[in-house]
């Protein structure tokens, strides 16, 4: 579902503010997390909370209401928009859910930053009053911003289950994410090259060594083997490749080494690179 977007450097570091940004508006919420992801021809961040899928969807919230502003000065070809922009739109999307607060009982599950645009995806008790509080509240005080405003039945919450949570893919850019934003807060610069290391383990020797086979025939080196006494899989294996810090590359190779691993009854353990 998500294909993920290359960064260069001064670029992952534009995204690194946002998401900060973004994490720090919802402290307070019980389990918010960020991915970013390719929607079409541009890349877009969806910040959601996790906890709501162990309950979603809640019959007493019905209905769907998504709703935010468009950026004033939006010039980024890709549409992420700046740090000071995102801020300012933050603030508009805090009065929607004031608003929406003395309407009817809300959940905030989601925003979506997209297309120079910042929406929110509220599940709500009764749209009555929520149409004409959030028109009235954009033309009485953000009248100079282009807004969404969306309402609509979804008592199954498909649109949190399906598209705000993250796919199995997503989740894994997750992960990833956290530890490249890990490096760079090391001081890493990722355009160094050096060797990025995918550890496995499988249930026997015989599984592992053909592993280790289709690796060394893909241009993989074989780091280390060793066998761990205390887990299920204890025949362990670490294969690199050398190369620089970009999430497409990473993902890219997880993928096709998990593929493969999972053929032979394999497990994968994760990734580490020495900082630079």
């Amino acid at each position: 579902m998500y294909l993920f977007y290359t960064m260069k450097y001064s670029a992952y570091l534009l995204f690194v503010a946002v998401t900060l940004c973004m994490t720090t508006t919802h402290a307070q919420q019980e389990n918010w997390d960020t991915y970013m992801a390719r929607y079409g021809s541009k890349p877009g961040s969806v910040m959601v909370d996790l906890a709501q899928m162990s309950s979603a969807p809640d019959k007493l919230l019905p209905y769907l209401v998504v709703t935010g502003p468009k950026a004033k000065n939006c010039t980024n070809p890709q549409g992420i928009p700046d740090t000071s922009e995102i801020f300012e739109m933050e603030k508009i999307l805090d009065v929607t859910g004031g608003i929406l607060s003395g309407a009817t009982a809300k959940k905030l599950v989601g925003t979506f930053t997209y297309n120079c645009e910042r929406v929110n995806y509220y599940y709500v008790k009764d749209t009555t009053a929520v149409r004409t509080a959030l028109s009235r509240m954009y033309s009485n005080h953000f009248r100079e911003y282009e807004y969404t405003l969306k309402i609509k039945h979804e008592p199954l919450w498909l649109t949190y289950r399906t598209f705000l949570y993250p796919d199995s893919t997503a989740a894994a850019w997750m992960v990833n994410n956290k530890i490249i934003l890990g490096m760079l807060q090391g001081g890493d610069n990722l355009d160094e090259p050096r060797n990025i290391n995918y550890t496995f383990g499988f249930s026997t020797d015989t599984a592992r060594t053909a592993f280790g086979s289709y690796a060394t025939a893909n241009r993989y080196n074989i780091t280390a083997t060793e066998n761990a006494q205390s887990t299920l899989l204890p025949h362990q294996i670490t294969v690199s490749r050398r190369g620089t810090i970009v999430m497409d590359s990473i993902m890219a190779m997880e993928s096709e080494l998990i593929r493969t691993a999972k053929t032979m009854k394999g497990y994968y353990k994760g990734w580490e690179a020495p900082i630079k």
